[in-house]
């Protein structure tokens, strides 16, 4: 004998099917899970990728010994080389950098609290990027398509408008 309704089996009349219970046959069998593949990873957000990238391992030939490093340190040496080699830039850039981390050398930097002349040193590069890729972008030997130089252009135009909205950079001082 079956119920009209649901065309399940008639279950025993010790089991009252109702509010917070369901009938036995759409319950879930014991041990088996209802979501085999679980809760979806989190995708992770660029700032822990940035981080993750920093802190990669890697080898570093100096002075002719392989010595190991995280990225960010062998960013910070390279930094202090092109400084050595008498870069101003690099120079003013590490400079800030350390002042800003005087007080609290654990702290992070806010972007919005760099210096303008900081902003500036980033809006150039930026825009020295842009022009690299402008130039791959209109390189026929290339595989880089024109599509990509539009893109190019308005974000060197804009920061070429940021870079020059800044006015007293240490460097035009001198």
């Amino acid at each position: 004998m079956s119920n009209r309704k649901t065309g399940s089996p008639i279950l025993k009349p010790d089991y009252a099917v109702g509010r917070n219970r369901p009938p036995k046959h759409t319950q879930f069998a014991k041990g088996v899970s209802p979501n085999p593949g679980g809760r979806p990873k989190k995708q992770p957000s660029v700032h822990d990728q940035v981080t993750k990238l920093l802190a990669r391992k890697i080898a570093v030939p100096e002075n002719g010994v392989v010595r190991t490093m995280t990225v960010l340190e062998a960013a910070f040496l390279a930094m202090g080389q092109k400084m050595l080699k008498g870069d101003l830039k690099t120079f003013a850039f590490l400079l800030n950098l350390s002042v800003a981390t005087r007080d609290n050398p654990s702290a992070t930097i806010d972007p919005a609290a760099l210096a303008a002349f900081d902003r500036a040193t980033l809006n150039r590069y930026l825009r020295d990027v842009m022009d690299r890729e402008a130039a791959l972008a209109n390189d026929p030997s290339s595989n880089h398509g024109a599509a990509q130089a539009a893109p190019a252009a308005e974000a060197d135009a804009e920061a070429t408008i940021e870079a020059e909205a800044v006015v007293d950079t240490p460097s035009s001082q001198s």
